[in-house]
């Protein structure tokens, strides 16, 4: 009797679980994204996404801040896609990772425009991008969205070229095929891994994975307020390490070059089909990091291009006083003052605003 009630017993367990598996198939068949033609595949796009920024690295005005991406992968944005004017491309410098949503260079930019009939910005930054990977996700990313269609397209870059371009020197590599980092390839958004590939693939198709997204989304929003409090104790971090070349690099260089001109040729291509004003950006780092004489003669190729076919570029890099300690945290990427200086330089020299 008693090894009957087991065996009944194991056999309600099993119905169950093949039943929830049942249920939890049809589910994901009928509002997941799995067979939709827009899906996100294996891109390396978080949707969904907040996450708290804890003891900042700098002296900041919050002692935990927000880092958030809507439900199509952009930073800190509320907006609708139809309502956008100006779309914003970028890397890390774009994205800001380390700093609130509240204090990103582009929400100052919009805080200022506001005074000027209210134009609204999108943040498309994406960390470790090249002006390659700039260009891959008009076809991987924003062309998916056909309410998207701004007035002016910023690209801000210059910092992840002069790196890309070292790191191929270093590694002896003449064909570029996207910046790897963390076993990523920043550029083409993807896993170097097929495994990790086949695992974002199923977290970027899974409803139950959007339900835990939005769930803790709206935890952390709702939890964790801005906390002001200007005492934090902070730690700084390193510049990123040198990287150090050996011989005469003078060729390789200029190859480079050549090759990052031909990007910008391809995005002003791109942009100006969409019926958007494009406005090249060159970038700023640390006086005395290392990267600096490299980011110098790939600002220059991009001030150059801009010159020769009339196209608008703000030189930022000219234009913008910084202060190494007080506006950077690495040299490389900006606090909320260094920010702040970003987004109200650049704000004076859109002309078109």
């Amino acid at each position: 009797m008693h090894k009957k009630k087991i065996i009944f017993s194991t056999k309600v367990i099993l119905v169950n679980i093949l039943l929830i598996i049942f249920v939890g198939l049809i589910t994901e068949i009928f509002f997941g994204n799995w067979f939709k033609s827009n899906n996100y595949g294996n891109l390396l796009i978080p949707k969904y996404n907040v996450s708290l920024i804890k003891n900042p690295p700098y002296e900041s005005p919050y002692s935990t801040g927000i880092f958030s991406r809507d439900k199509n992968g952009f930073r800190a944005n509320n907006h609708n896609l139809e309502d956008i004017n100006i779309l914003v491309i970028g890397g890390s410098t774009t994205e800001e990772r380390d700093v609130d949503d509240n204090f990103i260079w582009t929400k100052v930019l919009e805080d200022n425009l506001i005074k000027n009939n209210n134009p609204k910005v999108l943040n498309a930054g994406l960390g470790g991008q090249t002006s390659y990977g700039h260009i891959q996700i008009f076809d991987l990313w924003l062309s998916r969205f056909e309410d998207l269609k701004p007035e002016t397209t910023i690209i801000y870059l210059g910092i992840n070229d002069a790196l890309y371009m070292l790191e191929n020197i270093k590694n002896n590599k003449s064909i570029y095929e996207g910046r790897f980092l963390n076993s990523t390839n920043r550029d083409t958004l993807s896993y170097s891994s097929q495994i990790n590939n086949y695992i974002q693939y199923i977290k970027n198709n899974s409803v139950f994975h959007l339900i835990y997204l939005i769930i803790k989304g709206n935890y952390l929003s709702k939890k964790y307020q801005i906390n002001y409090n200007t005492n934090n104790d902070y730690t700084k971090f390193s510049y990123i390490k040198k990287i150090n070349i050996n011989k005469n690099i003078d060729l390789e260089i200029k190859n480079f070059l050549k090759y990052y001109k031909d990007n910008l040729k391809v995005l002003f291509n791109i942009v100006t089909k969409q019926n958007s004003q494009i406005i090249f950006i060159t970038q700023i780092i640390a006086n005395d990091h290392w990267l600096n004489q490299y980011l110098t003669l790939i600002n220059k190729t991009t001030i150059n291009y801009c010159n020769e076919n009339s196209i608008t570029c703000i030189d930022l890099h000219n234009i913008i006083s910084m202060n190494d300690q007080d506006d950077f945290y690495d040299g490389i990427h900006t606090t909320p003052s260094g920010s702040k200086k970003v987004g109200d330089a650049i704000y004076k020299n859109l002309s078109s605003y």
